[in-house]
């Protein structure tokens, strides 16, 4: 009986060793199968992400050309407010000085009007009293003629008064639709950001490491080579390295290179800045608050402060081409995100608001007002 107890045992036993491989490939099955139903749910959401990114992406292009639309016809009715304000001050200068000048005349003029001959003649020598009548005689005429240049003088000043009050009326319509544009932008904006942030894990690694990148640089020409660097290594190890190829120095710029931020050109590339430095890209004078916009599609490759450039952008463009943003006042992007043309990035800060723009090709500056320009009046038109 124990034996036989013993060898029930043993086959127990048995049975159990034969069992534990099948029943370790089940748990395998199960775990792969769980991977892989994890791994589906995460190509979902990276593409749910991508499509939500996308819609947002293009109401946001959409609603910052409106934006800039209504930010130059402030910039406009603020340019015609001086000139109009200028010829104002011309005009009343002319009027005093007339006034001055011919006040005394007029008033002599009139009163040898008003006074009759015989009491003319008793009042001095007949001999000058002839004259007077004679030079007041050829004179009322020419202070008649300047009567009615000064009555048109006048008439133009009240011109110039309607045309001002008109374009204040411009200017306080065009500020009213800018704040609800802005607010409207901001609320999409915010509504980007939590999309964005549905990827914080993987892109506060990334800030970390641009974080440590831009303490070591000590320029902006060695920052841009050392996120050059760092993209080729991530496209290598991710296998999905391009194919090196030099960029013509000589190529023609992109077409269809939109003006970052509304307003008028500070420094002009090649110019000397603040500094006493030859500028390497353009610096625009904007509005305070004004919203900053990306030149061309891209992929976002640094955000934030560095050095004196305050808060700056670095975008990676196709064809070798780099832009860099700078003297941004708040940033509305982040690392890795892949941009549209126009796509609004930020603003600028609410006084002392100057964006500094650089387009790079291969690593050396270019100037891109041309195309700016080009697309200006193509926008315009």
């Amino acid at each position: 009986m124990q034996g036989f107890s013993k060898a029930i045992m043993l086959c127990g036993v048995a049975v159990l060793c034969l069992a534990s491989p099948a029943h370790a490939k089940r748990d395998i099955d199960a775990e792969l199968a769980k991977k892989q139903q994890e791994k589906a749910a995460l190509e979902k959401q990276s593409q749910e992400i991508t499509a939500e990114l996308g819609g947002l992406k293009t109401k946001l292009v959409g609603m910052a050309a409106q934006l800039r639309e209504t930010e130059d016809k402030l910039s406009d009715t603020a340019k015609k407010l001086k000139d109009l304000q200028a010829r104002k001050d011309a005009t009343v200068k002319i009027l005093y000085k007339d006034h001055d000048a011919l006040g005394g005349l007029v008033s002599a003029a009139g009163k040898f009007q008003r006074t009759p001959k015989p009491q003319l003649l008793l009042l001095g020598d007949p001999l000058d009293s002839a004259r007077a009548s004679m030079v007041m005689k050829d004179m009322i005429p020419a202070l008649q003629e300047h009567a009615t240049d000064l009555r048109a003088q006048l008439d133009e000043m009240t011109r110039i008064e309607n045309q001002i009050d008109d374009k204040l009326d411009d200017q306080k319509a065009a500020l009213k639709k800018l704040t609800r544009q802005q607010d409207d932008m901001a609320g999409l904006v915010k509504k980007r950001q939590s999309v964005y942030e549905k990827t914080e894990a993987q892109r506060a690694q990334q800030e970390k490491e641009l974080a440590a990148l831009a303490k070591e640089a000590k320029t902006l020409a060695e920052l841009e080579r050392k996120l050059a660097a760092k993209s080729r290594a991530e496209e290598k190890a991710s296998g999905k390295a391009k194919k090196s190829s030099s960029v013509a120095r000589n190529a023609p710029l992109p077409s269809g290179l939109k003006q970052p931020v509304a307003g008028s050109v500070y420094t002009g590339f090649g110019e000397t800045d603040d500094l006493g430095a030859k500028s390497e890209g353009i610096t625009f004078a904007a509005r305070g608050g004004s919203s900053v916009m990306t030149p061309m599609a891209g992929t976002v490759k640094f955000a934030g402060p560095f050095q004196k450039y305050k808060q700056i952008l670095i975008i990676e463009h196709a064809g070798g081409y780099h832009s860099l943003i700078a003297g941004l006042g708040r940033i509305d992007t982040v690392v890795g995100a892949t941009l549209a043309a126009g796509e609004p990035v930020g603003s600028a800060e609410k006084s002392d608001s100057k964006i500094y723009y650089e387009l790079r090709r291969g690593g050396e500056p270019v100037n891109p007002r041309q195309s700016m320009v080009a697309q200006r009046k193509q926008d315009k038109s």
